[in-house]
């Protein structure tokens, strides 16, 4: 589905839609609400068996393992857009700290995707109730700019 080098490292962030309000299990972590509207998760895939194109192609499949916070959110949720950078190195919360900051991210579930984070992300997953999804955009792609001058984006219509 993507064309991605198997061998791509690096991070990316889906912008999820939630077409409705509800409320999800996430595994251990507990049940949560979420309301409707846009949704931001950031995360990364380092290393020889966790490439990029592999991992994102994992979270758009609708039958999988529920291994992950956000494969428990993606079966309410329609991934929008993914934005992504090829890197080595370890930027997913650097990202994610940028973009809560930035777009004033709301956080719904602490610890979501962040459980082994070592930097102080309170979730990887930040509610935006007053962005559109092109504002949003425009916002992401402000911040990965400045990690970044290699970034794509994807669009799921």
């Amino acid at each position: 589905m993507l064309a991605l080098p198997a061998t791509m490292s690096g991070s990316y962030t889906l912008l999820i839609e939630i077409e409705m309000a509800t409320e999800i299990q996430v595994g251990a972590l507990g049940r949560f609400a979420f309301d409707k509207g846009l949704y931001t998760y950031t995360g990364s895939a380092l290393g020889r068996s966790h490439s990029l194109g592999t991992r994102l192609t994992r979270h758009l499949r609708d039958s999988k393992a529920m291994r992950w916070h956000i494969d428990y959110l993606l079966q309410k949720g329609e991934v929008r857009r993914i934005i992504l950078c090829e890197n080595e190195i370890r930027l997913e919360c650097l990202l994610n700290q940028a973009l809560g900051s930035r777009t004033k991210g709301i956080v719904i579930a602490r610890r979501f995707g962040a459980s082994d984070c070592q930097m102080g992300c309170p979730a990887h997953l930040y509610y935006h109730p007053d962005h559109d999804r092109e504002r949003l955009m425009e916002e992401i792609l402000a911040v990965y700019s400045s990690f970044s001058a290699n970034v794509r984006c994807y669009k799921f219509e």
